[in-house]
């Protein structure tokens, strides 16, 4: 049986995550790399694709550094509404994005946009939640990769 206090304790839980998302992705548009990087543990491991992973909270934010730093790439991550899944101190939140990507000048007239579910494993800290990792799962793409043409570091 649940008592009042667990359910608060849920709830904040759940504001919690949904604000540290919704966190990261806002600086991830502002380029804001410290922000990025306390999104994450520091053993994180994030796979882009089903090939392609990237572990350690230094090698993933410079990979989305090296794709998405530049001024020449400007995004905005549109977060869809999902609910993170509690079990004591770990927790599950399949993130739905609208992730969006054009190019201005020298890349201007190109973009990557998908429709992404980001399914985001989360672990509580004593600084508080941060993500130990996710699998990027891209359902709708359009445009071309080629946006980030010279800018993909190796995984």
């Amino acid at each position: 049986m649940t008592t009042a206090s667990d359910d608060l304790e849920t709830i904040a839980d759940r504001l919690a995550i949904v604000d540290l998302v919704n966190g990261y992705f806002a600086a991830t548009d502002a380029k804001d790399w410290a922000v990025v990087a306390d999104f994450y543990t520091e053993d994180a491991t994030v796979w882009w694709n089903p090939q392609d992973s990237t572990t350690g909270r230094s090698g993933i934010v410079g990979f989305t550094r090296a794709m998405l730093g530049t001024e020449d790439i400007v995004t905005y991550h549109h977060v869809g509404s999902f609910t993170p899944v509690i079990d004591g101190d770990g927790a599950e939140a399949p993130v739905r994005v609208r992730a969006m990507h054009n190019g201005v000048g020298p890349r201007a007239g190109r973009f990557w946009e998908s429709l992404a579910i980001q399914n985001t494993h989360l672990v509580r800290t004593p600084d508080g939640w941060r993500c130990r990792g996710y699998e990027w799962t891209v359902v709708v793409g359009l445009g071309s990769l080629d946006l980030f043409e010279g800018l993909r570091p190796q995984t």
